[in-house]
């Protein structure tokens, strides 16, 4: 494929990748604001960010593959697979975040006696995935 080509293929992957990497660690940085300060809307907050993070990151997983097979012509490399893993890490941590937030609405109020730091440890991991993920993205994008 030559660079006109390349430069004439929509940029889904760019914009759709976007909202997981930053509403998981918003997520994150919202659930620890609460714990610090009590205002329950950052714990609510925190809830719809992984409710919306879940729900972009198959998009953004799908927009990179297409983006794969057609600017990278499907070549499997390191950083492809680390980015695939990543992604299907990334919903093994989101989803029982979400479930275990949705099933105990209160988890957080008293973290150490209910399933809280669980939550917690799920949101960091998701935040901390993100970041490995971003990192390999630009990686691809200023090598």
């Amino acid at each position: 494929m030559t660079d006109d080509q390349k430069r004439k293929i929509p940029h889904l992957h760019p914009v759709c990748v976007h909202f997981p990497q930053a509403l998981f660690p918003v997520a994150f940085a919202a659930a620890l604001i609460y714990l610090a300060l009590g205002l329950r809307e950052f714990e609510a907050g925190a809830y719809v960010c992984v409710l919306l993070g879940l729900l972009s990151v198959p998009v953004a997983a799908l927009s990179g593959v297409i983006d794969w097979k057609l600017r990278f012509r499907g070549a499997m490399t390191r950083v492809f697979k680390i980015k695939m893993a990543g992604s299907g890490l990334l919903v093994i941590l989101a989803l029982p975040a979400a479930l275990l937030r949705a099933s105990h609405p209160d988890l957080l109020l008293h973290p150490i006696q209910d399933a809280g730091w669980g939550y917690l440890l799920l949101l960091a991991a998701c935040a901390a995935d993100c970041t490995v993920l971003g990192f390999y993205g630009g990686r691809l994008v200023f090598h």
